[in-house]
């Protein structure tokens, strides 16, 4: 009896401990504030000059505009991708073909804007900071761990206009 009632009270305690644990919630400035100067770091130790800086906070370089049609944020893309993580410069997605389609409204904030700069037929390279890309969530294909600083070079194939 003695036995249970200890079980039972160092169970109401965990209970109690991990219902007064708070999430932290997530400091969208912060995290671009610390972003910023690692992008600024990797820039400046791997000699990368090539990289703006948009208003939003992301850093791209357009490699080719495109002479196509502007892509707007109700339209359906193809195209072809390579996504690395900042840190590792590994490659951890790659689309080889045209075959990827994604539908902007649902996209993270930073490849959004990327898109926006370019047309049909262009090509971005795009360092997204965590605080436009997938902050603190966790994506596991690719693994993408949290706080993620994503580096993406995307060529658009064609688009499909969708009603506003």
């Amino acid at each position: 009896m003695l036995k249970t009632s200890v079980l039972l009270g160092l169970f109401l305690l965990a209970v109690a401990f991990v219902a007064c644990k708070k999430e932290v919630p997530y400091d969208q400035a912060g995290e671009l504030a610390i972003d910023d100067e690692m992008i600024v770091k990797y820039m400046a130790d791997s000699n990368v000059k090539t990289l703006t800086k948009h208003s939003s906070g992301l850093y791209y370089n357009i490699i080719r505009p495109g002479t196509g049609t502007e892509v707007l944020n109700t339209d359906t893309v193809y195209g072809n991708y390579t996504l690395k993580i900042l840190r590792d410069s590994l490659p951890l997605a790659k689309s080889l073909d045209s075959t990827f389609k994604f539908m902007l409204p649902g996209y993270i904030e930073g490849w959004k804007t990327g898109v926006s700069l370019i047309k049909v037929g262009g090509s971005i390279r795009m360092v997204i900071p965590s605080a436009l890309g997938y902050q603190q969530r966790v994506v596991t294909s690719p693994n993408i761990p949290p706080n993620s600083i994503l580096d993406i070079t995307l060529s658009i194939v064609s688009i499909n206009k969708n009603p506003k």
